[in-house]
């Protein structure tokens, strides 16, 4: 899930994601994938859809790790694959959903202020990521279809879910699950989101050398894999295809992975929606500054539940339609 467009004014340079490589040997990638477009174009689209679907696997930091060690572990099993999520505290649920390469204590720095409003904090590590197994696919390679599905199974189980907080390709993830049928929570905030794939795969070919024709091979590859189009993925015109809860939307200007107008594209799309723009936070210091951990925090408590409004069995029937619809036998899904 690359997030290659340059952000608005800034200057032209090949849009590179994060983690395809350090400045030592992403020349001779894009070397390389230029002698592939020419004298082997399936070669090169392999490499180009290996690159896509890999995910890098990056470690929590110390204070993020201690919070992990502090809650309570909760495993589960998608597509037969181990799911590692934790939780913290008593009270309606807020779910968060780390972005691509990232891992569950990366918003780390929302818990302690959510469980000071009386809210119960899960996370949990997308398949392919953090200490999760890999996915269907294998290593580190792994679609928004699994990470969406892993979310619905994580949801079903620890649900019903009050609120959702995303970050970057969480928010696809959590788009796709709401375009497939998932009832989804009382309210979502997203933190700088990936809503536009469909319009990153050109830029993203050409910051690793491919040629047109092979970027719409790869293009017409994945549609094919996954039978729906590349718009699917795209998060405006989820707007127009079923009711949607309240939205707070958290971008900064200076964001350099996933540019600012994905966050306003969202915003204007979705109804009873909020843009809170940020400068000089870039792409990940978002998820720990101060005031946008306020903002966030805030908004998830306004919309607590009364309790009363959720029964034991609906969250039992949102556990059957996630285990269903994720090809899964429920009795083998529970957590561990």
């Amino acid at each position: 899930m690359p997030t290659a467009l340059p952000a608005a004014g800034a200057p032209s340079r090949p849009a590179q994601a994060s983690w395809v490589g350090g400045d030592g040997w992403f020349p001779l990638l894009r070397a390389s994938m230029r002698a592939l477009s020419r004298v082997a174009p399936p070669l090169a689209v392999a490499l180009f859809d290996r690159i896509w679907f890999s995910a890098p696997r990056t470690p929590p930091r110390p204070e993020a790790a201690a919070w992990l060690a502090r809650g309570e572990p909760m495993p589960f099993r998608v597509h037969g694959h181990r799911v590692n999520a934790w939780s913290w505290g008593r009270g309606p649920t807020v779910l968060l959903v780390h972005g691509w390469g990232g891992n569950a204590g990366q918003m780390h720095a929302l818990i302690a202020q959510l469980l000071e409003r009386g809210l119960r904090v899960v996370a949990f590590d997308a398949p392919a990521h953090g200490s999760s197994d890999p996915s269907r696919l294998g290593g580190r390679r792994v679609s928004m279809i699994e990470i969406a599905d892993a979310l619905r199974v994580v949801a079903a189980g620890v649900g019903p879910i009050a609120g959702l907080v995303a970050h970057s390709g969480g928010c696809t993830a959590t788009a796709l699950a709401l375009r497939d049928g998932w009832t989804g929570p009382e309210r979502i905030a997203f933190v700088a989101p990936f809503a536009l794939p469909s319009e990153a795969i050109e830029p993203f070919g050409r910051a690793i050398g491919a040629s047109l024709a092979v970027t719409a091979r790869f293009r017409a590859l994945v549609e094919h894999r996954f039978a729906r189009p590349w718009t699917d993925f795209d998060m405006p015109g989820l707007a127009a295809r079923r009711a949607l809860p309240p939205l707070l939307v958290v971008h900064d200007r200076d964001d350099r992975e996933v540019p600012f107008f994905h966050g306003h594209a969202v915003a204007e799309a979705w109804p009873q929606a909020r843009l809170a723009e940020t400068g000089g936070l870039g792409h990940r210091r978002l998820l720990r500054d101060p005031s946008v951990v306020a903002d966030i925090v805030a908004f998830m408590a306004s919309g607590q539940p009364d309790p009363g409004r959720a029964t034991p069995a609906d969250a039992r029937a949102e556990l059957d339609r996630a285990y269903a619809a994720a090809g899964l036998d429920c009795g083998k899904s529970m957590p561990a």
